[in-house]
């Protein structure tokens, strides 16, 4: 009979360990999507640390917060996307560049659109219930 009680035991155990790996996996899904992928400290594009007065100057509004530099570039994709027969400022600013910019802002609306879908909202509810806020 002890052996069926420790059994049970370790079966409650192991239940428990799994719904805290569980949780920990809601939280760090949470985690890294706002905290990483949305912080507002740091550019939206190349991650470097934004200082306060860096979108003071922006000719465009832009969807994301960037550094000067990738807000210049943001500004020259936006200038060629509205004139498409307009020179590049740099050279390097080429049709894969275009391409570059095109997919780096496609991939940013489809995080938006997770972080909208119902099962993102299900876990941020969710989550919400377990830290009791």
């Amino acid at each position: 009979m002890t052996e069926i009680i420790e059994f049970g035991k370790r079966s409650d155990g192991s239940r428990a360990e799994k719904d805290a790996e569980n949780r920990g996996r809601k939280v760090e899904a949470l985690r890294s999507l706002f905290q990483c992928s949305r912080c507002a400290f740091k550019c939206a594009k190349c991650g470097t640390q934004l200082d306060h007065g860096e979108r003071a100057a922006q000719r465009y509004a832009s969807p994301y917060p960037f550094c000067s530099h990738c807000f210049e570039e943001y500004q020259e994709y936006r200038t060629r996307v509205d004139h498409p027969d307009r020179p590049a400022a740099q050279y390097w600013h080429n049709a894969l560049w275009m391409k570059v910019w095109e997919s780096w802002l496609e991939h940013q609306r489809r995080l938006d659109e997770y972080r909208r879908s119902k099962e993102f909202l299900q876990l941020v509810q969710e989550v919400e219930e377990l830290l009791g806020t």
